[in-house]
């Protein structure tokens, strides 16, 4: 309701109606990105590589309510084991979308939003044992929702899907490592994993600076082009 309402001010929808209108939405953003109607083939939507990412993305909410719910050891393993198995599927999508030609624009919006998805389930499932890690939520939260208005803009005005930078990256790597850390170590002091969630923080700010400096020149420099 909260996206929707910058289209429609001062309504709150019903669920079908969101369902509705967010479908007219998205397939506007993807036209307008450059995509043809080749890309909306059932070839295209009904592959290995989306089901994947479909997949982790119903591991991450599996993962949030083994964690928040777990009454032994055991439980935290299958957790665990729930954070493997999507890794493991992330990193065979990609190369099962390159090695037999499915790459798809579906999937490169899928990619990411079970990746970003995946992480925000590990931070509220932490939230328990770590309430600093609020502070690391709404970071998150505020980088991922100016990334997600900027590149529509980008795609709608450059009809460029840029991709993850260096920066982002690294950033990934440092969320997850910090998290994963965190989980393992059940019995970790809470100064300790405050140390780790302020260094995430560090890197979120961070990756947010370089991505808005990043965006803000891409949409500079195309309205300069569109003014000659």
């Amino acid at each position: 309701n909260i996206l929707v309402s910058s289209f429609y001010p001062r309504r709150f929808f019903s669920i079908m109606e969101l369902v509705r209108i967010n479908r007219v939405h998205i397939a506007y953003i993807l036209l307008e990105s450059g995509m043809n109607k080749q890309d909306f083939a059932l070839n295209k939507i009904l592959t290995i590589p989306n089901f994947l990412s479909l997949f982790r993305l119903v591991l991450a909410f599996a993962f949030w309510h083994k964690y928040t719910n777990a009454a032994n050891a055991n439980d935290v393993m299958l957790a665990v084991f729930y954070l493997v198995l999507s890794g493991i599927t992330d990193i065979l999508d990609g190369k099962i979308a390159r090695r037999f030609n499915m790459v798809s624009e579906l999937g490169k919006i899928l990619d990411p939003v079970a990746d970003k998805i995946t992480q925000g389930m590990i931070m509220i499932a932490l939230i328990g044992r770590f309430p600093f890690i609020v502070v690391e939520l709404v970071l998150f939260t505020i980088k991922q929702t100016y990334m997600s208005i900027a590149g529509i803009l980008i795609l709608k005005r450059v009809r460029e899907n840029l991709g993850a930078r260096w920066y982002g990256k690294m950033n990934t790597v440092i969320l997850y490592g910090c998290s994963i850390f965190m989980i393992l170590w059940y019995t970790m002091p809470v100064n300790v994993g405050n140390i780790l969630i302020l260094i995430s923080c560090v890197s979120i700010l961070f990756t947010f600076i370089m991505y808005f400096n990043e965006y803000q020149r891409i949409l500079r420099l195309n309205k300069s082009t569109r003014n000659l």
